[in-house]
């Protein structure tokens, strides 16, 4: 029994199909580590987008015991790695419960589904082999993507921890925010822009939209006022540290100045106090040599009286 799958704006539904001349299908066969999936480019999108009328595809990740049909793409898994998601999970009992053919599920994505669905794989087949694993930001977009959309709480969790730091800008965070309900990057990176010193471009205010774009504008321009008041704090405090250390070197100036002429007064004294001391030192010497040689002009002349 078939059941048909609406798009990707009405939650999947299970469904049971059986493949199909497989032999014509393109198949890619390898292990895990050696799948050559094409790698988004920016920002999170695919050079080469996977819609329904792509050529029919089968990517074989290895024994798998199950087919996940993408669109046109078949990726052969495995159903405990599947189970991990509960809407799929859902899809395969509706499988097991009324289909008596092929384990084959089918979802219909837009033009990034098949490249999302390559990525997401890339983690999921990541953490059966040793790691640690670096991946880049398109890769984890695409498994926060879909364990978004499929409901498998530990992937999304483990995507968003490793796109927290990750090189995005604060365009492309708002846009992860919206499309994944994450108000705390929302507003980080609301803020981000708020402070930017470069100019919001047209591209970047298309994303942000109208409204948004209002609010960005008076919140920048807030923070330009408060910014430009904040720089004129800091340069009268800088003027003001600067005639605090130039009245600070005068008084230094003063008081060193004070001090060398004190000192030089001092030595004045000193210089003057010593040379009165020698004055005296030779008028005493002067006074004692002229009493002496009067006491022998005495003597003598005693003796004289005496002959």
């Amino acid at each position: 029994m078939a059941l048909s799958i609406s798009p990707m704006s009405t939650p999947p539904v299970s469904v049971a199909v059986t493949p199909s001349i497989i032999s014509e299908i393109e198949r890619t066969q390898g292990k895990v580590e050696d799948l050559k999936m094409p790698d988004p480019v920016a920002p999170f999108g695919s050079g080469e987008v996977n819609s329904m009328s792509d050529a029919p595809t089968v990517i074989d990740l290895g024994d798998g015991d199950i087919e996940l049909k993408v669109n046109n793409t078949t990726f052969k898994s495995h159903k405990h790695l599947l189970n991990d998601f509960a809407r799929l999970r859902e899809m395969i009992k509706g499988m097991e419960r009324y289909s008596s053919g092929g384990s084959c599920i089918t979802i219909y994505r837009d033009e990034r589904g098949v490249d999302d669905f390559k990525n997401m794989f890339k983690v999921l087949y990541a953490s059966l082999i040793k790691g640690p694993f670096e991946f880049d930001a398109p890769t984890l977009v695409s498994s926060l993507r879909l364990a978004t959309s499929y409901e498998y709480p530990e992937l999304r969790k483990f995507s968003v921890d490793r796109l927290e730091s990750a090189n995005l800008s604060a365009i492309q965070r708002i846009e992860l925010a919206r499309e994944f309900d994450l108000s705390g990057w929302d507003e980080r990176a609301f803020q981000e822009l708020v402070e930017r010193s470069e100019p919001i471009t047209k591209d970047e205010a298309k994303v942000i939209g109208f409204e948004r774009f209002e609010e960005l504008a008076r919140a920048r321009e807030n923070e330009k006022i408060k910014k430009g008041m904040e720089d004129e704090r800091v340069r009268r405090g800088e003027e003001e540290k600067k005639k605090e250390e130039e009245t600070k070197k005068k008084e230094e100036e003063k008081k060193q100045e004070e001090e060398a002429a004190q000192r030089q007064r001092e030595e004045e004294e000193k210089r003057k106090k010593e040379e009165e001391e020698k004055r005296q030192r030779e008028e005493a010497e002067r006074v004692a040599r002229e009493e002496e040689e009067r006491k022998k002009q005495e003597e003598a002349k005693r003796a004289e009286e005496k002959k």
